[in-house]
């Protein structure tokens, strides 16, 4: 028991999960936009996907990141002609040029800050609580949609999880006022943390710029308002505007959905596909919270502790509402939306800790905790496992790509990986998403085809099935 206990030590369990969660981030390989942003955006010639067809030899070459100056060249190009998430695409690129190893310790780093952020966030004083903590890390690695292209492929967690964390510390000031009852003078770093966070990712931008103004009005309520409060929001909107406005949307919006209108079929598609997993997944994270409620007297006033509680609960359900009203709804907002739903219920575990429900003594919930540690034992063991499986599969596939390179064209089987504990994880799986090697297509014309073939000096890849 004492052997148990020691690993339920919450610096001890944090400690383990990074682990874990460096180990996935350098097994997961490279694949899909990831060797298209290794290259410079040639927007002059349709850019580096989907519109990047076979064609002349000028049109064929890319070339790659080797300078800052690069990647702005690469972003300006980009942001007129293909999308405006520049803060975000410059990551990529800095780390498609640098090395994914570079990657992998960042992604870490990132993601150790994101749940510091979300406990910051919960409650005034920075707690690290062993339940808390087992319930953010059940949450995000198993509850959360695709959380595999959300947290550990270098394009989308860059896109996704890196861009919630600039959300999150962006509000950390707005949240540290109402609950000190107090607010500096001055917090000169706003204005640039407004204007990346509003530059972020579109339905995140969008729900926080909401939860933003929630929270001057309540500061001005409390006669604790500043001017830096006007100041980052009206950054973030600004930097919103740039991404959502930008003339590069236009452009891909035309080429993926030409003639698009919006219209109830849409939204009836979004509302019975993607927006259930999404919604379902943050009721599910948030079940602490609505334990909390329960116990309450619902005719007491709500402290401020409460209000925030709700608003951040409000918040993560705002994001998966706006993606109801984009052209396409995306499961890798899944993150974005669940960062907030884990403010709330982490605020809810802690209060929980202070006034403990009666029939679950401390002995009763270590009990739980080591139940739940076995089962996150065995559940990520096989992960790691299909994971090891995957990311030998793919550097196998690199050499032999590296000793071929004279042939025209190189044909490629799916990935050798065939699992039982696949279909217990489902999408958790790299395999879920890359049936053949770096996301290629049957298709040799294909721009994925075309950009991996530059990335690895080879004359031509093609995905075939068996």
């Amino acid at each position: 028991m004492r052997f148990i206990n020691y690993f339920l030590r919450p610096p001890i369990l944090f400690a383990i999960f990074a682990g874990f969660f460096l180990l996935r981030t350098i097994l997961m390989p490279l694949a899909y936009d990831d060797y298209a942003y290794a290259f410079i955006w040639d927007g002059a010639h349709d850019g580096n996907l989907q519109m990047m067809m076979k064609g002349s030899p000028e049109i064929e070459t890319r070339r790659r990141i080797d300078s800052f100056g690069d990647i702005f060249d690469s972003m300006w190009s980009h942001y007129f002609t293909w999308g405006g998430r520049i803060f975000a695409h410059s990551l990529v690129q800095f780390f498609m040029w640098i090395g994914k190893p570079a990657f992998d310790v960042a992604n870490t780093i990132i993601f150790i800050a994101l749940v510091l952020s979300i406990i910051k966030l919960s409650s005034a004083q920075m707690k690290l609580s062993r339940n808390v903590l087992l319930w953010i890390f059940f949450s995000l690695f198993i509850l959360s949609a695709w959380s595999m292209t959300t947290m550990f492929w270098l394009t989308g967690s860059c896109n996704y999880m890196w861009m919630s964390l600039v959300q999150l510390i962006f509000l950390i000031p707005y949240v540290n006022a109402l609950r000190l009852k107090n607010s500096p003078q001055k917090f000169l770093p706003i204005i640039p943390l407004g204007f990346m966070a509003g530059w972020s990712n579109e339905a995140g931008a969008l729900a926080t710029i909401c939860l933003t103004i929630f929270l001057i009005s309540l500061c001005k309520a409390r006669k604790i308002f500043r001017s830096w409060m006007t100041a980052g929001l009206v950054a973030m909107i600004i930097g919103c505007a740039f991404m959502m406005f930008s003339p590069g949307n236009l452009v891909r919006m035309e080429f993926s959905h030409p003639n698009f209108r919006y219209g109830l079929e849409v939204f009836l598609d979004h509302l019975t596909t993607e927006f259930p997993r999404v919604v379902g997944a943050n009721v599910l994270a948030l079940i602490p919270m609505f334990i909390y409620f329960l116990r309450r007297d619902f005719l007491g006033r709500l402290n401020t502790n409460e209000i925030l509680m709700l608003a951040f609960a409000a918040t993560n359900f705002l994001v998966a509402v706006i993606m109801l009203f984009s052209p396409e709804f995306t499961l890798r907002i899944s993150i974005t939306s669940m960062v907030f739903a884990l403010i709330a219920s982490a605020s809810a575990i802690l209060e929980l800790e202070r006034r403990p429900i009666k029939f679950l003594s401390e002995k009763i919930l270590r009990g739980v905790s080591a139940g739940l540690i076995a089962l996150f034992i065995a559940y990520f063991v096989t992960l790691i496992y299909i994971d090891v499986q995957f990311f030998k599969a793919t550097c196998q596939t690199e050499k032999f790509l590296q000793t071929h390179k004279d042939i025209e064209l190189i044909e490629l089987q799916p990935v050798p990986i065939s699992h039982r504990f696949e279909k217990i994880h489902g999408d958790r799986v790299t395999r879920y998403y890359m049936a053949h090697f770096g996301g290629i297509d049957t298709d040799k014309n294909d721009c994925r085809n075309i950009i991996t073939s530059q990335y690895y000096g080879i004359k031509g890849i093609v995905a075939v099935n068996e």
